[in-house]
């Protein structure tokens, strides 16, 4: 029989220590930091506001909702059969059921009716690594999410409803870090073009077939030296979230991934026609689809967001203005502001800020 659970760490965390991270991770958006290092400050001070044993945090699209980088403390990062069950859909506390719910943090006993066994992700991962707590958050910042983390406890401890409403508190400061740092880094390395590639899975996940140009943007996204033959525990953890959201799901997947030069990459994965594989297709972003993101980032209005995409699209302000139903004079007003924000003199400025982004 499994231990009954008890509500809420062995020591108590006070309302000031819990205001002090609120704090710190409030400055840790506006400090400039690259994912990494926001990563690893988040992770310190939630283990000080809300303690656990491990965690598992994520980036993700905000279109999709795929997973698109993973960061783990004092646990492995998601293998392939992991991820089989971690990202289920139908389970209880889904990500996008928490990113689209009024509420963004759960807790899985509270989800479950204090009846853990329902939950396939208990049942196949925390039982058997002997965590019976677990705190999801998705982090939501003006109706996008744009990362997740997950808490865990191990038995007989649980998570609280006070630590819960601290989390969901807590989404919306860091969806703004996460939005910030996963998205405004800029190029440091090569900025040439990436011709599309193709990567072939067959139905026990191995890689049957990888193009040329599919390995450089492997390299792309962060594997050194891509291998002649390999299984999908060995690709980055973006094309693993895809694939596994074809296999759990059975139509197409697609995610926007930062690769580690600069260089935005599409992801679209598809079921194979025959034999139960994945197709995955990787291409440079083209800069449609990451205008949003970045417009997001810089905390562009929605009117200056369809602006910025008619500048990309090369509009001049008379037809930005009669696209848009305004005046030239406010087209001109809407662009000082976007200058401002984005920290740009001009539009050619501006969409060079697209381009490298």
């Amino acid at each position: 029989m499994s231990p009954p659970l008890t509500r809420g760490d062995a020591g108590v965390v006070n309302h000031a220590t819990r205001q002090r991270a609120f704090e710190r991770m409030q400055r840790l958006g506006t400090a400039g930091l690259d994912l990494d290092t926001v990563f690893e400050e988040s992770a310190q001070l939630l283990r000080t506001a809300l303690p656990h044993d491990s965690s598992c945090w994520h980036t993700t699209d905000p279109g999709t909702l795929i997973e698109t980088s993973v960061h783990t403390t004092a646990m492995p990062a998601p293998s392939p059969e992991v991820a089989e069950f971690a990202y289920l859909a139908s389970d209880f506390n889904a990500f996008p059921v928490l990113a689209g719910g009024p509420r963004h943090a759960g807790v899985l006993s509270e989800a479950t009716g204090g009846q853990l066994e329902r939950s396939v992700r208990y049942r196949e991962l925390m039982r058997p690594a002997g965590m019976r707590g677990e705190l999801r958050t998705a982090f939501v910042v003006d109706g996008a999410c744009w990362g997740s983390v997950s808490l865990f406890r191990a038995a007989p401890r649980d998570f609280t409803d006070d630590e819960r409403d601290f989390a969901h508190d807590l989404a919306a400061l860091l969806g703004r870090n996460f939005r910030a740092a996963g998205v405004l880094a800029r190029s440091r390395g090569t900025s040439g073009p990436l011709a599309p590639g193709v990567i072939m899975l067959d139905a026990h996940r191995r890689v049957v077939s990888t193009t040329t140009p599919a390995r450089e943007c492997l390299v792309e996204l962060g594997m050194s030296d891509p291998p002649d033959e390999m299984d999908a525990s060995a690709l980055p953890f973006a094309l693993l979230a895809v694939m596994e959201r074809v296999r759990g799901h059975g139509g197409d997947a697609s995610a926007r991934v930062l690769g580690r030069s600069g260089r935005w990459i599409l992801l679209h994965a598809a079921p194979e026609s025959t034999g139960g594989g994945v197709v995955v297709v990787l291409q440079a972003a083209p800069v449609g689809t990451i205008a949003p993101l970045i417009s997001a980032a810089y905390g562009f209005t929605a009117r200056e967001r369809e602006l910025v995409a008619l500048v990309v699209q090369g509009c001049s302000t008379r037809e930005i203005a009669n696209r848009l139903v305004i005046t030239e004079n406010t087209v001109q007003a809407h662009l000082k502001s976007v200058f401002a924000k984005a920290g740009v003199r001009s539009r050619g400025e501006l969409t060079g800020l697209l381009h490298t982004v």
